[in-house]
Protein backbone atom coordinates (compact mmCIF):
# COMPACT_ATOMS: atom_id res chain seq x y z
CA UNK A 1 0.00 0.00 0.00
CA UNK A 2 2.66 2.18 0.79
CA UNK A 3 4.50 1.72 -2.54
CA UNK A 4 1.45 2.30 -4.27
CA UNK A 5 0.54 5.92 -2.71
CA UNK A 6 4.81 6.75 -3.33
CA UNK A 7 4.25 5.70 -7.06
CA UNK A 8 1.29 8.24 -7.36
CA UNK A 9 2.90 10.90 -5.40
CA UNK A 10 5.88 10.75 -7.36
CA UNK A 11 4.72 13.26 -10.39
CA UNK A 12 4.24 15.42 -7.86
CA UNK A 13 7.34 15.25 -6.00
CA UNK A 14 8.79 15.50 -10.02
CA UNK A 15 6.93 19.06 -9.56
CA UNK A 16 8.01 20.24 -6.66
CA UNK A 17 11.72 21.54 -7.98
CA UNK A 18 10.30 23.90 -11.27
CA UNK A 19 7.59 25.65 -8.84
CA UNK A 20 9.24 26.00 -6.03
CA UNK A 21 12.24 27.54 -8.07
CA UNK A 22 9.73 29.89 -9.55
CA UNK A 23 8.11 30.96 -7.07
CA UNK A 24 11.62 32.49 -6.13
CA UNK A 25 12.19 33.58 -9.37
CA UNK A 26 8.85 35.03 -9.25
CA UNK A 27 9.62 37.29 -6.40
CA UNK A 28 13.05 38.26 -7.56
CA UNK A 29 11.36 39.63 -10.67
CA UNK A 30 8.87 41.18 -9.34
CA UNK A 31 10.93 42.90 -7.38
CA UNK A 32 12.85 44.72 -10.77
CA UNK A 33 9.44 46.82 -11.71
CA UNK A 34 9.35 49.09 -8.81
CA UNK A 35 12.85 49.35 -9.04
CA UNK A 36 13.74 50.47 -12.39
CA UNK A 37 10.32 52.72 -12.08
CA UNK A 38 11.39 54.67 -8.94
CA UNK A 39 15.26 54.76 -9.97
CA UNK A 40 14.46 56.16 -13.08
CA UNK A 41 12.06 58.48 -11.98
CA UNK A 42 14.71 59.44 -9.32
CA UNK A 43 17.30 59.94 -11.99
CA UNK A 44 14.66 62.46 -14.17
CA UNK A 45 14.10 60.19 -16.79
CA UNK A 46 10.36 61.15 -18.76
CA UNK A 47 7.55 58.86 -18.65
CA UNK A 48 8.18 57.48 -22.78
CA UNK A 49 11.81 56.96 -21.66
CA UNK A 50 10.29 55.05 -18.22
CA UNK A 51 7.90 53.07 -21.00
CA UNK A 52 10.86 52.26 -23.29
CA UNK A 53 12.74 50.87 -20.32
CA UNK A 54 9.89 48.63 -19.40
CA UNK A 55 9.30 47.49 -22.73
CA UNK A 56 13.21 45.93 -22.65
CA UNK A 57 11.09 42.63 -21.31
CA UNK A 58 8.49 42.23 -23.63
CA UNK A 59 11.16 42.37 -26.53
CA UNK A 60 13.07 40.10 -25.08
CA UNK A 61 10.46 37.80 -24.49
CA UNK A 62 9.34 38.17 -28.39
CA UNK A 63 12.83 37.94 -30.16
CA UNK A 64 14.29 35.10 -27.76
CA UNK A 65 10.66 33.13 -27.48
CA UNK A 66 10.75 31.22 -31.35
CA UNK A 67 15.11 30.24 -30.02
CA UNK A 68 14.40 28.80 -27.00
CA UNK A 69 13.07 25.29 -28.35
CA UNK A 70 15.88 24.86 -30.31
CA UNK A 71 18.27 26.26 -27.42
CA UNK A 72 16.99 23.73 -24.60
CA UNK A 73 17.48 20.89 -27.16
CA UNK A 74 20.79 21.08 -27.86
CA UNK A 75 21.69 22.31 -23.75
CA UNK A 76 19.55 20.27 -21.91
CA UNK A 77 17.08 21.83 -19.12
CA UNK A 78 19.93 21.58 -16.65
CA UNK A 79 22.12 23.83 -18.23
CA UNK A 80 19.64 26.12 -19.96
CA UNK A 81 18.35 27.15 -16.32
CA UNK A 82 21.14 26.82 -14.36
CA UNK A 83 22.72 29.45 -16.89
CA UNK A 84 19.79 31.70 -17.06
CA UNK A 85 19.81 32.06 -13.17
CA UNK A 86 23.33 33.11 -13.17
CA UNK A 87 22.64 35.55 -15.74
CA UNK A 88 19.39 36.92 -14.79
CA UNK A 89 22.11 37.53 -10.76
CA UNK A 90 24.93 38.74 -12.52
CA UNK A 91 22.30 41.28 -14.36
CA UNK A 92 21.18 42.19 -11.20
CA UNK A 93 24.09 42.46 -9.50
CA UNK A 94 25.51 44.81 -12.03
CA UNK A 95 22.18 47.80 -11.77
CA UNK A 96 24.16 49.45 -9.32
CA UNK A 97 27.47 50.08 -10.96
CA UNK A 98 26.26 53.15 -13.08
CA UNK A 99 23.38 55.07 -12.82
CA UNK A 100 22.69 55.19 -16.72
CA UNK A 101 19.33 55.20 -18.67
CA UNK A 102 20.89 53.32 -21.15
CA UNK A 103 23.17 51.28 -19.52
CA UNK A 104 19.81 49.68 -17.42
CA UNK A 105 17.93 49.50 -20.27
CA UNK A 106 20.44 47.02 -21.93
CA UNK A 107 20.68 45.16 -18.19
CA UNK A 108 16.91 44.33 -18.46
CA UNK A 109 16.73 43.35 -22.25
CA UNK A 110 19.69 41.04 -20.77
CA UNK A 111 17.80 40.16 -17.95
CA UNK A 112 14.71 39.86 -20.02
CA UNK A 113 16.04 37.18 -22.14
CA UNK A 114 17.69 34.99 -19.35
CA UNK A 115 13.98 35.29 -17.77
CA UNK A 116 12.30 34.34 -20.62
CA UNK A 117 14.42 31.04 -21.40
CA UNK A 118 13.89 30.17 -17.39
CA UNK A 119 9.86 30.20 -17.91
CA UNK A 120 10.09 28.80 -21.37
CA UNK A 121 12.23 25.79 -19.77
CA UNK A 122 10.26 25.61 -16.03
CA UNK A 123 6.71 25.56 -17.69
CA UNK A 124 7.86 22.79 -20.28
CA UNK A 125 9.42 20.84 -17.20
CA UNK A 126 5.68 21.52 -15.09
CA UNK A 127 3.42 21.19 -18.18
CA UNK A 128 5.40 17.55 -19.35
CA UNK A 129 5.57 16.45 -15.97
CA UNK A 130 2.05 17.00 -14.73
CA UNK A 131 -0.51 13.99 -14.52
CA UNK A 132 -3.07 14.16 -17.60
CA UNK A 133 -6.07 13.13 -14.81
CA UNK A 134 -4.84 16.49 -12.62
CA UNK A 135 -3.12 18.97 -14.75
CA UNK A 136 -5.31 21.82 -14.94
CA UNK A 137 -4.61 21.75 -10.55
CA UNK A 138 -0.80 21.35 -11.05
CA UNK A 139 -1.25 24.36 -13.46
CA UNK A 140 -3.64 26.50 -11.01
CA UNK A 141 -1.08 25.69 -8.40
CA UNK A 142 1.74 27.19 -9.95
CA UNK A 143 -0.21 29.71 -11.16
CA UNK A 144 -1.28 30.64 -7.59
CA UNK A 145 2.01 30.51 -6.64
CA UNK A 146 3.17 32.85 -9.07
CA UNK A 147 1.03 35.06 -8.19
CA UNK A 148 1.89 35.22 -4.81
CA UNK A 149 5.54 36.18 -5.70
CA UNK A 150 4.23 39.12 -7.72
CA UNK A 151 2.88 40.41 -4.51
CA UNK A 152 5.19 39.42 -2.20
CA UNK A 153 8.14 40.97 -4.57
CA UNK A 154 6.87 45.11 -3.92
CA UNK A 155 6.23 44.34 -0.11
CA UNK A 156 10.47 43.70 -0.11
CA UNK A 157 10.98 46.93 -1.98
CA UNK A 158 9.17 48.30 0.30
CA UNK A 159 11.24 47.11 3.21
CA UNK A 160 14.64 47.54 1.65
CA UNK A 161 13.97 50.81 0.18
CA UNK A 162 15.85 51.90 -3.28
CA UNK A 163 18.78 53.43 -2.04
CA UNK A 164 22.32 51.57 -2.03
CA UNK A 165 23.05 48.03 -2.55
CA UNK A 166 20.60 46.42 -0.53
CA UNK A 167 17.76 45.72 -2.75
CA UNK A 168 19.72 44.17 -5.61
CA UNK A 169 21.56 42.03 -3.26
CA UNK A 170 18.38 40.29 -2.00
CA UNK A 171 17.20 39.94 -5.60
CA UNK A 172 19.98 38.82 -6.57
CA UNK A 173 20.43 36.19 -3.37
CA UNK A 174 16.74 35.63 -4.02
CA UNK A 175 17.41 33.79 -7.47
CA UNK A 176 20.74 32.04 -6.36
CA UNK A 177 18.72 30.73 -3.78
CA UNK A 178 16.65 29.31 -6.62
CA UNK A 179 19.11 27.45 -8.02
CA UNK A 180 18.92 24.59 -5.34
CA UNK A 181 15.56 23.01 -6.22
CA UNK A 182 16.54 23.23 -9.88
CA UNK A 183 19.13 20.93 -9.26
CA UNK A 184 18.32 18.82 -6.80
CA UNK A 185 15.52 18.07 -8.73
CA UNK A 186 17.59 17.87 -12.56
CA UNK A 187 17.58 13.67 -12.06
CA UNK A 188 13.48 14.16 -12.42
CA UNK A 189 13.40 16.81 -15.31
CA UNK A 190 11.27 15.30 -18.41
CA UNK A 191 13.57 15.47 -21.72
CA UNK A 192 13.43 18.12 -24.11
CA UNK A 193 12.47 16.33 -27.11
CA UNK A 194 14.65 14.82 -29.91
CA UNK A 195 17.84 16.39 -31.60
CA UNK A 196 16.24 16.69 -34.28
CA UNK A 197 16.83 20.77 -35.63
CA UNK A 198 14.24 22.77 -35.15
CA UNK A 199 13.59 26.12 -37.56
CA UNK A 200 12.62 29.44 -35.02
CA UNK A 201 9.95 29.69 -37.18
CA UNK A 202 7.82 26.90 -35.58
CA UNK A 203 5.97 28.58 -33.04
CA UNK A 204 4.10 30.52 -35.34
CA UNK A 205 2.47 27.74 -36.75
CA UNK A 206 0.63 27.38 -33.44
CA UNK A 207 -1.18 30.72 -33.97
CA UNK A 208 -2.73 28.92 -36.73
CA UNK A 209 -3.29 25.74 -35.72
CA UNK A 210 -4.17 26.57 -31.95
CA UNK A 211 -5.99 29.96 -32.09
CA UNK A 212 -7.87 29.48 -28.85
CA UNK A 213 -4.80 28.51 -26.90
CA UNK A 214 -2.67 31.11 -28.18
CA UNK A 215 -4.58 33.80 -28.60
CA UNK A 216 -6.43 33.42 -25.17
CA UNK A 217 -2.71 34.39 -23.78
CA UNK A 218 -2.18 37.30 -25.58
CA UNK A 219 -5.30 38.53 -24.32
CA UNK A 220 -3.91 37.76 -21.04
CA UNK A 221 -0.62 39.60 -21.85
CA UNK A 222 -2.68 42.53 -22.86
CA UNK A 223 -4.48 42.79 -19.93
CA UNK A 224 -2.17 42.34 -16.97
CA UNK A 225 0.93 44.66 -18.92
CA UNK A 226 -1.28 46.93 -20.17
CA UNK A 227 -4.60 46.84 -17.96
CA UNK A 228 -2.56 46.73 -14.76
CA UNK A 229 -0.16 49.04 -15.85
CA UNK A 230 -2.48 51.89 -16.30
CA UNK A 231 -5.09 51.03 -13.78
CA UNK A 232 -4.02 53.18 -10.99
CA UNK A 233 -3.46 56.06 -13.47
CA UNK A 234 -7.73 55.78 -14.41
CA UNK A 235 -8.30 55.48 -10.75
CA UNK A 236 -6.62 58.78 -10.15
CA UNK A 237 -8.54 60.52 -13.49
CA UNK A 238 -11.86 59.43 -12.06
CA UNK A 239 -10.86 61.29 -8.68
CA UNK A 240 -10.41 57.89 -6.17
CA UNK A 241 -7.14 58.54 -5.74
CA UNK A 242 -3.72 56.74 -6.38
CA UNK A 243 -4.13 54.86 -2.58
CA UNK A 244 -7.11 52.94 -4.36
CA UNK A 245 -5.10 52.54 -7.60
CA UNK A 246 -2.21 50.66 -5.37
CA UNK A 247 -5.51 48.64 -3.97
CA UNK A 248 -6.64 47.24 -7.27
CA UNK A 249 -3.34 46.07 -8.44
CA UNK A 250 -3.09 44.11 -5.23
CA UNK A 251 -6.80 42.67 -5.39
CA UNK A 252 -5.87 42.06 -9.24
CA UNK A 253 -3.70 39.12 -8.46
CA UNK A 254 -5.16 38.04 -4.87
CA UNK A 255 -7.88 37.40 -6.79
CA UNK A 256 -5.49 35.12 -8.91
CA UNK A 257 -4.89 32.91 -5.41
CA UNK A 258 -8.83 32.75 -4.52
CA UNK A 259 -9.83 31.42 -8.07
CA UNK A 260 -7.45 29.72 -10.13
CA UNK A 261 -7.43 25.85 -8.02
CA UNK A 262 -11.58 26.06 -8.47
CA UNK A 263 -10.93 27.15 -12.12
CA UNK A 264 -8.18 24.50 -12.32
CA UNK A 265 -10.66 22.02 -11.10
CA UNK A 266 -13.07 22.38 -13.78
CA UNK A 267 -10.84 22.22 -16.32
CA UNK A 268 -9.71 18.72 -15.52
CA UNK A 269 -13.71 18.16 -15.58
CA UNK A 270 -14.95 20.11 -18.52
CA UNK A 271 -14.23 21.22 -22.05
CA UNK A 272 -11.52 23.64 -21.55
CA UNK A 273 -12.35 25.54 -24.93
CA UNK A 274 -15.57 26.40 -23.37
CA UNK A 275 -13.85 27.37 -20.35
CA UNK A 276 -11.88 29.83 -22.34
CA UNK A 277 -14.62 31.55 -23.93
CA UNK A 278 -16.69 31.94 -20.68
CA UNK A 279 -13.18 33.60 -19.14
CA UNK A 280 -12.67 35.26 -21.99
CA UNK A 281 -16.45 36.61 -21.18
CA UNK A 282 -15.66 37.37 -18.02
CA UNK A 283 -12.27 39.51 -18.74
CA UNK A 284 -14.96 41.68 -20.96
CA UNK A 285 -17.44 42.21 -18.21
CA UNK A 286 -15.49 43.04 -15.45
CA UNK A 287 -14.08 46.39 -16.77
CA UNK A 288 -17.45 47.16 -18.07
CA UNK A 289 -18.37 46.85 -14.53
CA UNK A 290 -15.71 48.84 -12.95
CA UNK A 291 -17.23 51.72 -15.05
CA UNK A 292 -20.64 51.04 -13.86
CA UNK A 293 -19.44 51.42 -10.13
CA UNK A 294 -16.73 53.55 -10.20
CA UNK A 295 -15.57 55.52 -8.17
CA UNK A 296 -16.88 52.94 -5.01
CA UNK A 297 -13.64 51.61 -3.62
CA UNK A 298 -15.66 48.19 -2.26
CA UNK A 299 -17.03 47.44 -5.20
CA UNK A 300 -14.28 47.95 -7.45
CA UNK A 301 -11.93 46.11 -5.33
CA UNK A 302 -14.57 42.99 -5.72
CA UNK A 303 -14.72 43.25 -9.17
CA UNK A 304 -10.76 43.68 -9.46
CA UNK A 305 -10.45 40.62 -7.55
CA UNK A 306 -12.63 38.60 -9.54
CA UNK A 307 -11.22 39.88 -12.97
CA UNK A 308 -7.86 38.75 -11.62
CA UNK A 309 -8.73 35.38 -11.45
CA UNK A 310 -10.72 34.96 -14.47
CA UNK A 311 -8.24 36.90 -16.41
CA UNK A 312 -5.30 34.01 -14.69
CA UNK A 313 -7.07 31.10 -16.05
CA UNK A 314 -6.81 32.27 -19.93
CA UNK A 315 -2.62 31.31 -18.94
CA UNK A 316 -3.71 28.52 -16.86
CA UNK A 317 -6.49 26.73 -18.70
CA UNK A 318 -4.19 27.04 -22.05
CA UNK A 319 -1.29 25.49 -20.71
CA UNK A 320 -3.17 22.67 -19.58
CA UNK A 321 -4.80 22.40 -22.72
CA UNK A 322 -1.38 22.54 -24.40
CA UNK A 323 -0.34 20.41 -22.53
CA UNK A 324 -3.34 17.44 -23.09
CA UNK A 325 -2.48 18.07 -27.35
CA UNK A 326 0.92 17.58 -27.43
CA UNK A 327 4.54 16.60 -25.88
CA UNK A 328 8.04 16.05 -26.55
CA UNK A 329 9.11 18.29 -29.37
CA UNK A 330 5.74 19.28 -29.95
CA UNK A 331 4.86 20.78 -26.67
CA UNK A 332 8.49 22.04 -26.66
CA UNK A 333 7.44 24.29 -29.48
CA UNK A 334 4.03 24.91 -28.42
CA UNK A 335 4.96 26.32 -25.26
CA UNK A 336 7.73 28.92 -26.65
CA UNK A 337 4.23 29.96 -28.79
CA UNK A 338 2.95 30.66 -25.23
CA UNK A 339 5.81 32.57 -24.16
CA UNK A 340 5.88 34.43 -27.41
CA UNK A 341 2.18 34.90 -27.22
CA UNK A 342 2.87 36.51 -24.08
CA UNK A 343 5.16 38.62 -25.15
CA UNK A 344 3.49 40.36 -28.20
CA UNK A 345 0.65 40.84 -25.95
CA UNK A 346 2.96 42.82 -23.13
CA UNK A 347 4.43 44.54 -26.29
CA UNK A 348 1.73 45.82 -27.74
CA UNK A 349 -1.01 46.60 -25.00
CA UNK A 350 0.51 49.46 -23.17
CA UNK A 351 0.48 51.72 -25.83
CA UNK A 352 -2.86 50.75 -27.77
CA UNK A 353 -4.60 51.54 -24.12
CA UNK A 354 -2.65 54.26 -23.31
CA UNK A 355 -4.10 55.58 -26.65
CA UNK A 356 -7.56 54.73 -26.00
CA UNK A 357 -7.38 56.41 -22.34
CA UNK A 358 -6.60 59.88 -24.22
CA UNK A 359 -8.84 59.51 -26.70
CA UNK A 360 -12.02 58.43 -24.81
CA UNK A 361 -11.44 60.09 -21.62
CA UNK A 362 -11.60 58.98 -18.98
CA UNK A 363 -12.78 55.46 -19.61
CA UNK A 364 -10.91 54.26 -22.83
CA UNK A 365 -8.52 52.43 -21.18
CA UNK A 366 -11.21 50.02 -19.68
CA UNK A 367 -13.40 50.25 -23.03
CA UNK A 368 -10.28 48.77 -24.59
CA UNK A 369 -10.09 45.91 -22.31
CA UNK A 370 -13.40 45.07 -22.30
CA UNK A 371 -13.13 44.69 -26.62
CA UNK A 372 -9.70 43.01 -26.50
CA UNK A 373 -11.21 40.41 -23.95
CA UNK A 374 -14.69 40.11 -25.69
CA UNK A 375 -13.03 39.61 -29.07
CA UNK A 376 -11.04 37.05 -28.01
CA UNK A 377 -14.50 35.01 -26.69
CA UNK A 378 -16.26 35.94 -29.97
CA UNK A 379 -13.67 33.93 -31.57
CA UNK A 380 -13.90 31.06 -29.34
CA UNK A 381 -17.45 31.02 -29.90
CA UNK A 382 -17.39 31.26 -33.66
CA UNK A 383 -14.75 28.26 -33.38
CA UNK A 384 -17.38 26.13 -31.19
CA UNK A 385 -20.20 26.77 -33.44
CA UNK A 386 -18.44 26.06 -36.42
CA UNK A 387 -16.93 22.49 -34.81
CA UNK A 388 -20.73 21.56 -34.27
CA UNK A 389 -22.20 22.32 -37.37
CA UNK A 390 -22.62 18.75 -39.23
CA UNK A 391 -20.17 18.81 -43.22
CA UNK A 392 -21.52 18.88 -46.28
Amino acid sequence: MRGALLVRLEPFRRLVPPIAAMSLFGVSMAMTYPLFALLLEREGISGTLIGVNAMAAAVAMVIGAPLLPMVMRRVGIGPLMTWACLVMAGMMAAIPILPDFWYWTVLRLIYGFAGTALFFAAEYWIVATAPNASRGRVIAIYAMIMSVSYMVGPLIVAATGVEGILPFAVATGVILVGLAPIRWGLSAAPAPGTDTPTKPGEALKFFRTDPTVLFAVLTFGMIEYGGLALLPVWAVRIGAGEDLGLLLLAAFPLGSVLLLWPMGWLADRSDRRVLLMLAGALSALMPLGMIVWAPMALPLLAISLVWGGVAASLYAVSLTELGSRYAGNKLSDGNAAVVLAYGLGALVAPGLFGVAMDLVPPDGLLWAVALAAAGYAGIVAWRLRRRQQPGP
